[in-house]
């Protein structure tokens, strides 16, 4: 072994009701409905979990809750996921990716969780840019992933000369990195006190080897401890063997056994735009076009989710 040193109903019916009263009108004319119905479009009928919301519209939303989809609001001048994105040294673009390394930490710091003797671990961690802030930041920063993918974030080089990647200076010897895989953590139990996964879960192939995944990430959290988890939500009535619908979102998440949601309620609101114009996987020659948020592919319409979970005390 290794050694180093409720479920949660989505805001629904409830947002539906009360958004138009929350959104002050700019005019004495009434403004149009906030929310666009779950209508079929060219990518299918949209989930009747997701709230579609016009773009004016979703410009005046702020967003408290940090559970929530990823929309271009959140690219807000000066705002505090744009702060953390600078922090990170992080290309000037619309993508996605930018947005879950930068709430993974911008959620972390609002709920407290790590301070300079802290120790965390990534999974299916790549090189993702948190790996060396966190490096600068706390005691020890362990990244685990197969690294066997040199065509993708998973290069093997990571395990042998990992400030080839850094995007930054940072302190090397806060850093460890690791080949393992995500089932099987080669820790003892409670060692960490964050975990983060961002967008790796749902390649870890069947169900059930993402939910022992999960059950992992649990185990070798103190109690109390975070894992923030950044996956690929499907928007529309496709299926995938990757990809998760809201049904399968909330079994796999929501409802796992010693995790709690924190952060608040979980947000699917998302503006309209975002649903009709995806980048299109199988058709545009220009695949990181910006926005890169939404994408549609074999059938999906998806777009990334944020979740964090505290282990519940056993």
């Amino acid at each position: 072994m290794t050694k180093i040193s409720s479920q949660v109903k989505p805001l629904g019916n409830r947002l539906r009701g009360k958004l138009a009263r929350t959104i002050a009108p700019p005019s004495p004319v009434a403004p149009p409905s906030p929310v666009a119905p779950a209508a079929g479009g060219r990518f299918g009928p949209i989930s009747s979990a997701v709230i579609a919301v016009p773009d004016d519209v979703m410009r005046d939303i702020e967003r408290t809750s940090l559970n929530r989809l990823c929309t271009t609001s959140d690219w807000e001048a000066h705002g505090p996921l744009s702060q953390v994105m600078n922090e990170l040294n992080d290309s000037v673009c619309i993508h996605r990716k930018s947005w879950e390394y930068a709430l993974c930490i911008l959620g972390l710091r609002q709920l407290g969780e790590y301070g300079e003797t802290s120790k965390a671990i990534a999974v299916g961690a790549g090189y993702e840019r948190p790996l060396f802030h966190y490096a600068n930041e706390i005691q020890l920063m362990v990244a685990t992933d197969l690294y066997d993918n040199p065509d993708h974030e998973g290069q093997p080089a990571m395990l042998t000369s990992p400030e080839t990647f850094a995007p930054f200076e940072y302190r090397e010897d806060h850093l460890n990195v690791l080949r393992m895989s995500g089932d099987q953590l080669d820790f003892p139990d409670c060692e960490f006190d964050f975990a983060f996964c961002l967008s790796s879960i749902e390649h870890f192939g069947s169900r059930e080897t993402q939910r022992k995944s999960l059950a992992e990430m649990r185990r070798v959290l103190k109690p109390g401890g975070i894992a923030a988890i950044a996956t690929e939500l499907i928007l529309n009535d496709g299926t995938h063997d990757e990809y998760y619908t809201y049904a399968e979102l909330e079994e796999m998440f929501l409802k796992a056994p010693g995790f709690e949601l924190v952060g608040g309620d979980l947000d699917l609101r998302i503006q309209q735009s975002l649903l009709d114009y995806p980048v299109e996987l199988d058709r545009h020659r220009n695949t990181n076009a910006s926005p890169h948020i939404t994408l549609y592919t074999e059938g999906c319409l998806i777009t990334s989710v944020m979740l964090f979970l505290r282990r519940t005390v056993d």
